[in-house]
């Protein structure tokens, strides 16, 4: 017997800051050329728009240097002239190098969140039970847009304000080191107005994402289980439950918006001070004969020209803050899916013998629950034959049918396909109880299962299946089904597209969970119908939503709170007059004699 480990209950994990640095810094580094290029273009950019001050100060030297007979035209006219050419250059070169930019971002972006949904899709079921769909979705919509717009708005933004204080303080120091100096005097008040928002905001943006997915959740559960709500108006509790919810996010970000504002507000008054001390400086330096006015006049513009830079470069530390909360939380998918493989819904092995299944001592309970959905479960199906899975809701039916399958790993015992379970994978094909409808058209849906299939191999298995006939009239391989354009399908269509594509996938193990549970007396004998087309010639598992299926198949599995309660064919079942034959006359308006056969 052997115990494998389980995914521990509760979100998703969440990657450490540092490892989001190394990992973007890893994708980034993919691309280093184009870094490389991007990067000397708002270098050049930069560089150029700050010849700027310089000019201004040498044409302001240049009118207050002027004789009484008036100024030297020409030289006037020819500053005036570089200042028009340096901006337009400047302007361009960052214009283009933004683009740059963003492009390379965009790109590595976008290879990130399809890792992130590749990652998600391919997750254990249960891993994403624990966790709730709405951590997932909140992932993949609300953190891939907080990177989005930081990639977009706020990087070129960053890397531009970078670039120019750099610049600007050398060129202040160039200009006199005095000046330089003054203008520091901003950078304590700075310093601690930022070390203060760093410390605080990464918990509480981290906070506010756990909150919001929280209350999600809320909407989702309230939204799937509206039917039972309603029976048991319950209305009242979900809605104080969502409110409470909300409140308690609502509150978390009223927290993030004050910490931000204290952010502005300290950074306002460092650009103060700095401005004030170097018009202060460049006053008394003036007095003493030791700069110039243009001098004077190049490191105060020079120094306003930081407030916007250094006001971009440290307001952008919110949006920062964002988006490395979004992004330790997809690297924390991926890295999960990076972990030991698990056994996913791989394409079947087509063609192959029908492997026997065997459950061994096999127990399994979900995240949080308090009793086992299974305990203790054994059983044995021969290669090629049919178990039907019976039971009242709750009893593990759907559990075991997915360990069986592979989309979970018992806590105890052993689930195993064959000789040789490692591939169980690419031998087992799983039909569960959800209908979905895939945007596309119809040999798109067909497709999913087998993507080389020929258009005859397509219209065999409608054909094969009854789906031909459940269709509506007209509907051929190209037509588009479903959304607001396409053709509409009932649930019970849907289902027989579900065992069309397993007749195209042609597995040796089939598991079917509920496969003909939304047919209505249109379609329920069709479905039947194409449920034992699909059975044929293969090892199937099939959670019995109908009792007529378990009548079919060649053994029957009850289940009673986990366990196996009786077991064999449905007249040996019947003539146990135990829960099963209960089970029987309840369904049927007359009991069938009990016999073997």
């Amino acid at each position: 017997m052997t115990t494998t480990p389980r995914t521990p209950a509760g979100p998703l994990p969440t990657a450490t800051p540092r490892r989001a640095r190394r990992e973007s810094a890893r994708r980034l580094a993919l691309h280093r050329g184009r870094l490389t290029v991007t990067t000397l273009v708002l270098l050049a950019g930069t560089a150029v728009t700050l010849t700027a001050p310089p000019l201004l100060g040498r044409l302001v030297d240049t009118v207050a240097g002027a004789d009484a007979a008036g100024t030297d035209r020409a030289h006037v006219l020819t500053l005036g002239a570089l200042l028009v050419l340096v901006s337009l250059v400047g302007a361009a070169l960052t214009f283009l190098g933004g683009r740059m930019l963003v492009g390379l971002v965009q790109d590595t972006l976008a290879a990130l969140r399809e890792d992130v949904f590749e990652a998600a899709v391919h997750l254990p079921a249960e891993t994403l039970e624990a966790s709730g769909s709405s951590d997932v979705v909140s992932r993949v919509t609300g953190d891939v847009e907080a990177i989005s717009e930081a990639a977009s708005d706020v990087l070129p933004t960053l890397t531009g304000a970078a670039l120019t204080i750099g610049l600007t303080l050398a060129g202040l120091a160039v200009l006199d080191p005095r000046l330089a100096l003054a203008g520091l005097v901003c950078v304590p008040v700075q310093w601690y107005a930022t070390r203060r928002f760093l410390a605080r905001s990464h918990l509480v943006y981290g906070d506010v994402r756990r909150l919001e997915a929280d209350r999600g959740q809320t909407v989702i559960e309230a939204v799937r289980g509206a039917e039972t709500i309603r029976a048991y108006r319950s209305q009242e509790h979900h809605l104080t439950e969502l409110a409470t919810r909300s409140t308690r996010a609502v509150v978390r970000q009223r927290d993030g918006v004050g910490l931000a504002n204290r952010f502005y507000g300290g950074l306002h008054v460092a650009e103060f001070l700095g401005l004030s001390t170097i018009l202060a400086t460049g006053y008394l330096l003036l007095d003493a004969g030791a700069v110039t006015l243009g001098t004077a006049t190049a490191a105060a513009l020079y120094f306003h020209r930081l407030f916007g830079p250094i006001g971009s470069l440290f307001t952008s530390l919110d949006d920062i803050q964002r988006a490395t909360v979004g992004l330790t939380r997809l690297i924390g998918v991926t890295d999960l899916a990076a972990q030991p493989p698990h056994p996913g819904p791989t394409p079947p092995t087509s063609g192959a013998a029908p492997p026997p299944v065997s459950v061994s001592g096999v127990s399994f309970t979900y995240a949080g629950a308090s009793r086992p959905a299974l305990n203790d479960v054994t059983l044995h199906v021969p290669g090629g034959a049919t178990v039907a899975l019976v039971g009242a809701s709750g009893s593990g039916k759907s559990t075991l049918a997915r360990l069986i399958a592979g989309t979970g790993r018992p806590d105890r015992g052993r689930v195993t396909v064959g000789a040789d379970d490692a591939h169980r994978a690419r031998r087992t094909y799983l039909v569960t109880q959800e209908v979905h409808l895939f945007g596309g058209t119809l040999a798109d849906n067909l497709t999913l299962a087998a993507p080389t299939a020929t258009p005859d191999e397509l219209a065999r298995a409608l054909a094969e299946s009854g789906a031909a006939r459940a269709l509506p009239e007209g509907t051929t391989a190209d037509t588009v089904l479903g959304g607001p354009d396409g053709t509409p399908l009932d649930d019970g269509t849907v289902q027989h597209l579900a065992l069309a594509r397993v007749l195209l996938a042609d597995p040796p193990l089939v598991v079917l969970d509920e496969p003909t549970a939304e047919s209505g007396p249109a379609t329920r004998a069709l479905l039947t119908d194409g449920l034992r087309r699909v059975t044929r010639g293969r090892t199937s598992v099939i959670v019995a939503h109908r009792l007529e299926q378990a009548r079919d198949a060649d053994h029957i599995v009850l289940l009673n709170s986990g366990r196996v309660a009786e077991e064999g064919t449905h007249a040996h079942l019947l003539s146990l007059a135990g829960e099963y034959a209960a089970l029987w006359q309840a369904y049927t308006p007359s009991p069938e004699p009990s016999k073997e056969h």
